[in-house]
């Protein structure tokens, strides 16, 4: 494999060979639509990693099956490549970066196109793994070698064989066979078990030479070899595993360097692009060396238990990217040898719901197999609702109208993994993996009723028909039916061990029908508990049945790749399907029985007319395997969900995506439409973003035009019509946002730095520049002056205050169509000592207004209550607490924006900032007021614009106050109105909330502002919020690990949790706060 990195000299004959790979790919490229790419990261090991030329690109290969493109300079994702059904063991970029090729456990290699991840050709050599592949840097040919024991060179444009040459090395040796070839293109090298190396001449594909000076046997098995040649051509570095890492050179086959006389679990040689550096990656640390002097650098043992497995530089040398068992690439700094960053997604970082077992491991990754397609949505009766389970130990069901949760189910200590309503949905069965059954009272998400039947995950529950018994299955190889009204078993099958993947009730409730690991199909009799039909065909697990309405067909799906019909009766299968590629995970009957939708590896959809077994139409869309399917009682809309948490909806009448909801870990999702407007929790945004070609452009670059909280009831109203919308695309094209970098540098002073900002106008303008520090947006000074016109470049330099410690600074700015630029961050640690901070408070509360119509009972007592809590536990915090309070008649519009003003004279950038406010808050027209002592009326735009403070007036306030540290929360209640209109306003206030913490650079947490919400109730002594929020402050929310401290974070993440559950005992139906968060996270109380 070709690891150097040839960003520079670039071949004019490789531009002459893959211009035929361009012929193929110029449909693709005239065109390419906008993804929604969601940050997944790698399911399983990452086993290499291959840098492209200009180092602006990463490729990762993995066991998961999957390549991933990662832009390097922001860790996002690009895309996934799609295609193999094996583990991708090595890859390769062209020298121009425009294809990569890839190395298969299936026995392929393939050639991608790297700028929209199309499959351009593949080759099959033989039956046996390919473990090694290079691009020739002329682009004449490529060569593959694995397992089948011979090295294989093909014409990159015909694609035939050029010739082959023996290569020693099995499977059972524990390493690969590798390949490279040399810059200049004239040598090529197979590195292979028993130490050896050998050398051949491309120009005539003759042995040159054979390295191997080892005093071991040299059909040593694990003794494989990896190789490498130097930059200049001239050299080969040859590593083999419990051997000497070598340098021969290549003029005359002599020995010339010796790195290491003995390597234990080495996994990779690299060379850096410069040519001077040489990185040995074994499984546990990598170590580094001058190429020409041959002496060790440094060692660098990552922080993780997991294997290492290659190691490959950035083009300019100053990083070390290196591929784990850990599912991620970690990336390292070559002068700290510490770790600055990783590519990773939130796969490696949700909840896992207590499911340790290892997909890497021997001993686990057989049920870890099984457990990945546990956990389908299901759709409830009146079609308002979906349910899934694995939201940590949660089962959890949401508004398909407004992408919001509506009910948890908090009781299993593992994932949920299965789960069924019985026929009028007033009940709920949950199987978990800790083996737990649980009955709900699924409106009010009350538990009901635990069995404690199984010490293993329970794979599948149902209901009988006549829904007095329960019937289950688990890993453990057991099958069990219980009674509904008491839980007390009644029935116990001994499966012999092949666990029931799927369980379920016949019609008459007589029997049950089993899908038994590995690919069993079975009837059972339930007094007997025996067999009486097996139904022969399926070769591997069965992943869906469902019965016809009589009991008399039924219809199977299997990880074989077919969907079968059978004959209850008889057990004779009736008809056979095929068509998808890899396994199929789910299948479903239309009401009439005479059509059915299955869909799995593929990720295609397909609609199946069951009598003449031909599709009729499919649906594409999905990213990874689609696991589960839902049909509307109308049949109108077909609902999908695939591994990565994405739900699809679409429209059956013209075969269109409706929309998406995609769940990103336990709390946060996103909603989208294909125009790309889009709801989203705060986090969500940042693991979700878009792609056009190469280019990425993270969600929040479009968030004030296409971040729409109103969404899905939009949608819903206009039956996915367009409403008008313009595409996030087509604005794009028309309207390309500006270029933004920074740069810094030290200043003799050590408490100051000088920040240089470049900005570049791409035609659409150039507005709305913001600079923060920390987070915390601060003020530029007036004389820089934006670009104006196409091509125009702005440089401003300012002098910034450091505070001790690391100070981050970012910019963005916004086109004249609001589409922001990406923002950029540069970094810079000060070792100037941290100044003693004073924490000031401005507590607002009004109960009383000069309208009496709008008194309250209890905005005074929490603001009271809130500034108590922050005296008694905030003040051993600071070296001074400040209180300032603005209470009823005190609370006027000059009064609050005056003391802000005065604030804004003292506070100091190491101080902390909190303002808090409780009272009337109103949306109109897009913008939030906050309304003062004096306003007469809620929701007259004229009179709010004169006695009310909007809150872009309010961000302004706060922008001028220096602290780099602020929180803003705001317990404010709108009244009146419909449920219709205020859930209109709630919309557009969310959005509002946001747009404050995100302009200004601040912490908000906010009550949701409606009458429903922020409703006082008698026996909790405040409005729900505050109580909450002073409960959380006073120790509740000290996360893990309990130390005493309640930082912004952990009170956010109490309040994102707390108040649904509390509003959904109190008020029947769980609310959201607004919590949004920029900055810095900071401990607000201490207990002493």
């Amino acid at each position: 494999m070709n690891r150097i990195c040839l960003y520079y000299n670039q071949i004019i004959a490789a531009h002459l060979c893959f211009c035929a790979l361009s012929l193929i790919c110029v449909i693709h490229a005239s065109a390419q639509n906008l993804e929604t790419v969601i940050q997944k990261g790698h399911e399983l090991a990452v086993l290499t990693v291959a840098v492209s030329p200009d180092s602006n690109y990463v490729a990762t290969g993995s066991r998961d099956k999957t390549i991933k493109l990662w832009e390097l300079s922001t860790g996002r994702e690009v895309r996934s490549f799609l295609g193999h059904s094996a583990s991708v063991n090595q890859l390769d970029f062209s020298s121009d970066g425009k294809y990569l090729i890839s190395a298969n456990g299936d026995a392929t290699a393939k050639i991608w196109e790297v700028s929209t991840g199309k499959e351009l050709f593949s080759v099959k050599p033989d039956e046996e793994r390919i473990t090694d592949v290079a691009f020739d840097p002329k682009g004449r040919f490529f060569v593959t070698v694995g397992f089948g024991q011979k090295v294989r060179v093909w014409d990159v444009i015909s694609k035939k064989k050029i010739t082959e040459m023996d290569a020693n090395g099995y499977a059972g040796s524990g390493g690969l066979i590798h390949v490279a070839i040399s810059p200049d293109g004239e040598w090529l090298a197979v590195g292979e078990d028993g130490f050896t190396a050998n050398v051949y001449r491309c120009s005539d594909w003759k042995k040159v030479y054979t390295f191997n000076t080892s005093q071991l046997h040299s059909s040593c098995g694990g003794c494989y070899t990896d190789v490498q040649f130097t930059t200049d051509s001239k050299y080969l570095i040859k590593a083999s595993n419990n051997d000497a890492v070598l340098k021969y050179d290549l003029s005359n086959g002599k020995l010339v360097t010796t790195y290491s006389r003995d390597v234990n679990d080495m996994k990779s040689v690299t060379v850096s692009a410069s040519g001077k550096l040489m990185v040995l990656c074994t499984e546990n640390f990598v170590s580094l060396y001058h190429v020409d002097q041959g002496d060790s650098i440094k060692t660098i043992r990552p922080d993780t238990e997991a294997v290492l497995n290659q190691a490959s530089f950035t083009a300019d040398s100053k990083r070390l990217l290196i591929a784990s068992d850990n599912n991620t690439v970690m990336i390292y700094d070559i002068a700290s040898g510490k770790q600055v960053d990783e590519l990773t997604g939130f796969l490696n970082a949700r909840d896992k719901g207590g499911l340790t077992y290892n997909p890497n491991s021997y001993w686990d990754a057989s049920i870890a197999k099984y457990l990945r397609f546990k956990g389908n949505v299901v759709l409830s009766g009146d079609n308002k609702t979906l349910l899934r389970g694995k939201f940590g130990a949660k089962a959890k069901r949401w508004d398909i109208a407004t992408g919001k949760a509506e009910m948890e189910y908090v009781g299993h200590e593992m994932a949920v993994l299965c789960y069924k309503y019985n026929s009028d949905g007033t009940l709920l069965l949950t199987g978990g993996a800790d083996g737990m059954l649980i009955l709900w009272d699924a409106k009010k998400g009350d538990t009901l009723r635990t069995i404690k039947s199984y010490n293993q995950p329970v794979f599948d529950v149902n209901f009988s028909h006549d829904e007095t018994k329960i019937v289950s299955s688990s890993w453990d190889g057991s099958l069990k039916i219980h009674e509904v009204a008491t839980g007390k078993r009644l029935i116990y099958f001994d499966l012999d061990n092949a666990s029931a993947y799927l369980a379920q009730f016949t019609p008459n409730d007589l029997y049950v029908l089993t899908a038994n690991l590995p690919a069993g199909l079975a009837l059972r009799e339930i007094d007997t508990r025996k067999v009486i039909r097996e139904f022969v065909g399926h070769t591997e697990t069965v992943s869906a049945m469902q019965l016809t309405k009589d009991g008399s067909k039924l219809l199977s799906a299997s990880w074989d790749g077919s969907i079968r019909l059978w004959h209850v009766g008889t057990g004779l299968m009736e008809s056979k399907y095929t068509g998808h590629q890899g396994a199929v995970y789910a299948s479903i009957m239309t009401a009439s029985e005479k059509n059915f939708f299955s869909a799995g590896a593929d990720r295609i959809i397909r609609y199946w007319d069951m009598n003449s077994g031909k599709v009729v139409k499919t649906f594409n869309g999905h990213q990874s395997e689609v696991m589960s399917l839902a049909l509307t009682t109308d049949e109108k809309m077909l609902i999908s969900h695939s591994v990565d948490g994405v739900t699809k909806f679409w429209d059956l009448a013209s075969g269109n995506e409706f929309f998406e909801h995609i769940h990103i870990g336990e709390k946060d999702w996103m909603a989208k439409s294909p125009e790309g407007y889009f709801n989203a929790t705060e986090q969500a945004r940042r693991y979700i973003h878009f792609v056009e070609g190469m280019k990425t452009y993270s969600a929040d670059q479009f968030f004030e035009d296409f971040y729409r909280p109103d969404l899905l009831p939009k949608i819903f109203q206009n039956r996915g019509g367009d409403d008008g919308y313009k595409s996030i695309q087509g604005k794009l094209l028309k309207s390309p946002p500006p270029n933004v970098k920074v740069a810094i540098l030290p200043s003799s002073d050590k408490g100051k730095a000088e920040l240089y900002v470049r900005v570049q106008d791409n035609g659409a303008g150039v507005e709305n520049f913001k600079l923060f520090h920390n987070g915390k947006s601060v003020l530029i000074e007036k004389n820089f002056v934006l670009p104006k016109g196409k091509g125009q470049v702005t440089t401003f330099k300012q002098e910034i205050s450091l505070v001790g410690g690391n100070n981050v600074f970012s910019a963005a700015a916004s086109n004249k169509d609001k589409i922001e630029s990406d923002i950029h961050s540069v970094e810079i640690f000060s070792e100037i000592a941290t100044k003693n901070s004073t924490c000031y408070l401005l507590a607002v509360g009004i109960n009383q207004y000069k309208n009496p119509k709008l008194a309250l009972n209890y905005a005074k007592p929490d603001a009271e209550s809130f500034g108590k809590v922050i005296n008694d536990l905030g003040v051993s915090l600071h070296k001074k607490l400040e209180i300032h309070t603005l209470y009823d008649g005190e609370a006027t519009r000059s009064g609050i924006l005056n003391k802000l003003e005065e604030l804004s004279g003292k506070i100091q950038q190491e101080d902390v900032f909190i303002f808090y406010y409780a009272g009337h808050g109103s949306m109109v027209d897009d913008q939030f007021f906050f309304i003062p002592t004096e306003s007469l009326r809620l929701y007259d735009l004229n009179s709010l614009q004169k006695e009310a403070i909007e809150g872009s007036v309010l961000q302004e306030k706060f922008k001028k106050i220096q602290a780099l540290k602020q929180l803003i929360i705001m317990d404010a209640c709108q009244s009146g109105g419909s449920v219709e209109l205020m859930a209109a306003r709630g919309a557009t206030e969310e959005k509002a909330i946001a747009q404050l913490s995100r302009s200004a650079g601040i912490h908000v947490m906010a009550s949701a502002g409606s009458e429903q919400f922020a409703a006082e109730f008698a026996e909790l002594g405040h409005g729900i919020f505050t109580y909450l929020l002073i409960k959380g402050l006073t120790g509740e929310a000290d996360g893990s690990p309990k130390d005493g401290k309640v930082t912004i974070y952990e009170l956010k993440s109490y309040l994102d949790d707390q108040v649904p559950e509390l509003t959904r005992k109190l008020k029947g139906k769980p609310q959201y706060p607004h919590t949004f968060s920029r900055g810095q996270d900071f401990p607000l109380v201490v207990e002493e």
